[in-house]
């Protein structure tokens, strides 16, 4: 299964807090089998940087009209193109502090991407009908077994 990582970063530099989060949750989702895509990868925010400065100087390769997106909307549109791709989408417990994470819920809901869930109470809540919570709460290292 391959798995998109969604969760607060809140940052156009993102900090080695936010990239250490992000990277114990990826090294537990590939210890149990899954292809994971990690938003803050530095390579792929290379990508990102690199692409939205070059699209910046010749618009036109963009089917856009008006002003130019932000770095940010840009970044959001990106990586719910690479969402798009996933078969799952594993929200951090602090997803619900992060306008992009909530972006990225609802275009999982609405385009049928499986939720997974750090935490076990947004897994509970959040699950699909008769989906069993177990099936969808994957706690990382440090979590506790119940809220």
């Amino acid at each position: 299964m391959r798995v998109y990582i969604s969760g607060k970063i809140g940052e156009e530099v993102i900090s080695d807090a936010t990239r250490r989060k992000f990277a114990r949750a990826e090294e537990m989702l590939r210890a149990k089998g899954y292809d994971v895509f990690n938003p803050t990868d530095e390579r792929w925010q290379a990508t990102l940087r690199r692409d939205y400065e070059k699209e910046k100087l010749s618009p036109g390769s963009l089917i856009l009209e008006g002003k130019f997106p932000t770095f940010y909307a840009y970044a959001l549109l990106r990586d719910l193109m690479v969402l798009a791709t996933k078969d799952a989408v594993y929200f951090l417990d602090d997803w619900e502090a992060s306008n992009g994470a909530n972006t990225e819920l609802s275009f999982a809901m609405a385009t049928g991407i499986r939720r997974l869930w750090q935490s076990a109470t947004d897994a509970a809540v959040y699950s699909d009908d008769g989906e069993k919570t177990e099936d969808v709460w994957l706690p990382t290292a440090g979590k506790e077994a119940e809220p």
